[in-house]
């Protein structure tokens, strides 16, 4: 199935700030939003702190701050529909991603800033195999 991620160049940009701004760490966001046929949609996107202790290859998010915003999602018709980070490689999952991936059955939005810019790229993971997916700027 052929998936779209619709996120607004607002939020894109959002996001390639904190990337920026959380140099050389990894950067973190949750996206919000809801899903709708073979479109995944970004309402909402929440920065998140790096709790990692090696958060220049890796990233942590606060459980207790994630299953916040679960909630708060919920009460707002809400789902997480997006996992966002910053990598020091291109913008593909690493391993650790990738098992990540399995648990957390979202888009995961990877950011990379190798050719002087930032670029990203959305991935969902289907059967076992990693499938990059098309971003619609709204």
């Amino acid at each position: 199935m052929q998936y779209i991620l619709h996120l607004s160049s607002i939020h894109l940009d959002h996001l390639h700030q904190h990337a920026e701004t959380s140099l050389p760490l990894e950067a973190a966001a949750l996206l919000f939003g809801r899903v709708s046929n073979q479109s995944i949609i970004v309402n909402r996107i929440e920065l998140m702190h790096n709790e990692a202790s090696s958060s220049t290859i890796s990233f942590l998010i606060n459980p207790e701050e994630q299953y916040r915003l679960l909630v708060e999602a919920e009460s707002n018709d809400e789902d997480l529909v997006g996992i966002f980070h910053s990598h020091p490689a291109p913008p593909y999952p690493s391993r650790k991603d990738q098992q990540n991936m399995k648990l957390n059955p979202v888009v995961w939005l990877i950011a990379s800033k190798n050719s002087g810019s930032w670029v990203s790229k959305a991935f969902l993971l289907e059967n076992e195999h990693i499938k990059e997916i098309e971003i619609y700027h709204i």
